[in-house]
């Protein structure tokens, strides 16, 4: 599929296309990384940068077979000033060479101007597929972004349910009128929705980021927003398992996307991984994690062939 297709056609030839509904998050962590990229660097934000872009190209090459989306967090990006913006605009570059799609997990939002100068930096022709986004300042702030997803195919995923525990703090809190205010939230994802255009199924590009750790909630949220693409966060070490994600699915197998971070990139540091592959062959470690939760997910969804 061409870029002028909108953002659930492609996200979901995409899942089709791999039987995948797995989104790898990348959250490089210098003192993380495999020595192979941290070796005799110094501790200058421009050799830190290279390491991530380094190890982004190589990870990229690990996870496309499995992987139909890719989720770049761009805090860890921006904390090394020009350099690692640099290294970010770099990595989603290679994946798109690669043929994965990619959100951008930068969580903007803002009304106005503001708002439509972060749609325009985030969502341009050629960089991330998809955004995520605050809607806290209410509606006005969502605006800039939608008509991104209308008018240049590109699809926002609105900060609803998020799996940390607070929260609640906020987003359980009840509102006069009834309900609460995530169902607000939600409500709002709907409608905003409606007015992008609909394809692969009915599925709009407006979505929502929805937590695992809360299957009950995804459920719920799931009936409010039955076109909206999830993107379904805290999977595997960070809580939720693949039968905690199968209400966010459609029918029809599509409808969300499941986000793993360190639990695929780094899973070579952690328990049976650790002993088995260890950092001299961090790679069979990436494809091991990536493949098992592929298959994972793919017994809780129906998997439509491309």
């Amino acid at each position: 599929m061409s870029a002028s297709d909108g953002y659930a056609a492609r996200l979901h030839a995409a899942c089709a296309e791999k039987r995948s509904a797995v989104c790898v998050g990348i959250d490089p962590r210098f003192e993380m990384l495999p020595t192979e990229f941290t070796s005799g660097r110094t501790d200058s934000n421009a050799s830190r940068a290279e390491a991530f872009e380094l190890w982004a190209r190589e990870l990229l090459d690990v996870i496309a077979p499995f992987a139909p989306v890719v989720k770049p967090q761009s805090a860890f990006f921006e904390m090394l000033g020009a350099p690692g913006v640099a290294a970010l605009e770099k990595t989603i570059a290679a994946a798109r060479e690669r043929g994965l799609l990619v959100i951008l997990d930068a969580k903007r939002g803002d009304i106005g101007s503001t708002a439509d100068a972060y749609a325009k930096a985030h969502l341009a022709d050629g960089g991330a597929d998809a955004l995520t986004v605050n809607a806290y300042l209410g509606r006005d702030t969502l605006a800039p972004f939608v008509e991104r997803c209308r008018d240049g195919g590109k699809g926002i995923y609105v900060l609803v349910k998020t799996s940390n525990p607070g929260s609640a703090d906020f987003q359980d809190v009840a509102v006069a009128d009834g309900g609460l205010v995530r169902d607000r939230v939600a409500g709002a994802v709907a409608a905003l929705g409606a007015e992008t255009p609909c394809d692969a199924g009915d599925w709009c590009a407006v979505g929502a980021v929805v937590g695992a750790t809360y299957p009950a909630e995804l459920a719920e949220l799931r009936a409010k927003m039955p076109h909206a693409p999830l993107l379904i966060q805290r999977y595997g070490a960070q809580g939720g398992g693949a039968e905690d994600c199968r209400a966010g699915f459609g029918d029809d197998g599509l409808g969300a996307v499941v986000n793993s971070s360190r639990g695929i990139t780094f899973a070579f540091q952690k328990g049976d991984h650790a002993e088995r592959f260890g950092d001299a062959d961090w790679r069979g470690s990436v494809e091991e994690a990536a493949s098992t939760m592929r298959d994972a997910l793919n017994t809780v969804r129906a998997c439509p062939e491309a």
